[in-house]
């Protein structure tokens, strides 16, 4: 009885471990087949998954890339377009003494100057926030020299455009609409030497061009030096008639017609206010004779030493230097109205 007590509580026991096990096996079985009843979708899935994967990093890494050369390229049409000013600018206020590489001269020349002023001006006042105000000062006054010549020969050469337009009209009617011709013909009696340059490098370049590119930048030069409506619609009607080789006469007498009447109008309105802006010149005259005031009744050391030594003096000479820099500004900017619209 003892030994048959022990299988009867040993039964139950092997019982379930055997049911268990049985179980186990038959959710493996079952798990195996439903495995390799799938596999051949579950192996698609996969490849389809890490195809989405790749792709998406792809992606991700391309569009990484193309940011970085959309800046590259954003910040290299902003210095293209910076570059082109320069040039633009240089070649108007040169004329022919002009020549390749005076952009990064000039570069060269604002930096140097940029930098001596600079230090100068900190070893004599010993203030890095003066000095960098006089730095930027004369780098600035060193543009705005270009930029009001550039002004006076706009100007001048806006005026001039009306003999221009009149005779190059009259060309273009003799020769029967070659443009290439009338701007051959009219730079020989145009007085301007401005326009009458610019009209014969137009017509060097067309004889010479591949791309209408070339033509539209020389073009853009002549209207850069004159940047009124009347000289952009005369260089738009000059690329009609050279490259696309249009009739433009009609154009032509419009803006002969026009631009004599604007002329006229704007020779009354400038003489009633020439008067007033000449007063701005007098600041130039005037602050140096403060100054040889002050070094006859201070001396020449106190002077200098309240001017760049002391907080108030250095806030006074650079207010003073921002007004009569304004002052000259207005008085050349306005001095003459452009003959435009």
């Amino acid at each position: 009885m003892p030994e048959g007590s022990n299988v009867g509580k040993g039964d139950p026991v092997m019982y379930i471990f055997i049911e268990y096990a049985a179980l186990a096996a038959a959710a493996l079985l079952t798990c195996r087949g439903l495995f390799m009843l799938l596999r051949p979708q579950l192996s698609q899935l996969h490849t389809a998954l890490q195809t989405e994967r790749r792709h998406l990093t792809r992606m991700k890494h391309l569009r990484s890339i193309t940011r970085r050369q959309s800046d590259r390229s954003r910040y290299a049409v902003w210095f293209e377009r910076l570059h082109r000013e320069f040039e633009l600018l240089l070649k108007t206020t040169k004329g022919e003494k002009y020549r390749a590489g005076m952009v990064q001269s000039f570069a060269l020349t604002a930096s140097s100057l940029f930098l001596t002023v600079g230090l100068l001006s900190f070893f004599a006042a010993r203030d890095i926030r003066f000095s960098l105000f006089l730095a930027s000062l004369t780098l600035f006054c060193l543009f705005m020299r270009y930029r009001i010549k550039l002004r006076r020969i706009q100007i001048q050469g806006g005026y001039d455009l009306a003999e221009a337009v009149g005779i190059l009209t009259s060309k273009y009617k003799v020769n029967r609409g070659n443009m290439r011709n009338a701007l051959r013909a009219a730079s020989q009696e145009i007085r301007s030497p401005l326009i009458r340059r610019h009209f014969i490098r137009i017509v060097r370049e067309e004889m010479n061009y591949i791309s209408p590119s070339e033509m539209e930048k020389t073009v853009e030069e002549f209207v850069y030096s004159i940047n009124t409506s009347f000289a952009k619609q005369l260089g738009l009607a000059i690329l009609k008639g050279l490259v696309r080789g249009e009739y433009v006469e009609s154009t032509l007498s419009n803006i002969d017609k026009n631009i004599h009447k604007n002329i006229d109008m704007l020779r009354d309105e400038g003489d009633s206010s020439s008067e007033v802006l000449q007063l701005s010149w007098l600041h130039l005259i005037l602050f140096p004779l403060l100054l040889v005031f002050m070094v006859v009744f201070m001396g020449f050391r106190s002077t200098v030493h309240y001017q760049l030594e002391t907080d108030a003096g250095r806030f006074w000479l650079t207010v003073t230097l921002l007004f009569i820099l304004a002052s000259l500004l207005m008085a050349v900017w306005f001095k003459k109205p452009p003959n435009d619209y």
